[in-house]
């Protein structure tokens, strides 16, 4: 990925914004575990163990894409 962003939080954007992307989250899961092959198994720990990430969404809108990266929390 070219210039590296900061994620923004959700706290940030306004009321509709939040409710967007609130709504996404459930298909969000849907199309990852469908892009797995359409089942997961995770361990618990691995799930506990996500507090030192965060994870950056962005959107293109011309090309009709989202992206996504995980990144270790800055101290």
């Amino acid at each position: 990925m070219a210039e590296k962003k900061r994620p923004y939080g959700i706290a940030n954007l306004d009321y509709q914004a939040q409710q967007r992307i609130e709504a996404m989250k459930g298909q969000l899961i849907i199309a990852l575990v469908n892009r797995l092959g359409g089942s997961l198994e995770m361990p618990v720990e691995e799930v506990d163990g996500t507090g030192s990430f965060v994870l950056l969404m962005g959107a293109d809108d011309q090309a009709k894409t989202f992206s996504f990266r995980v990144e270790r929390k800055e101290r």
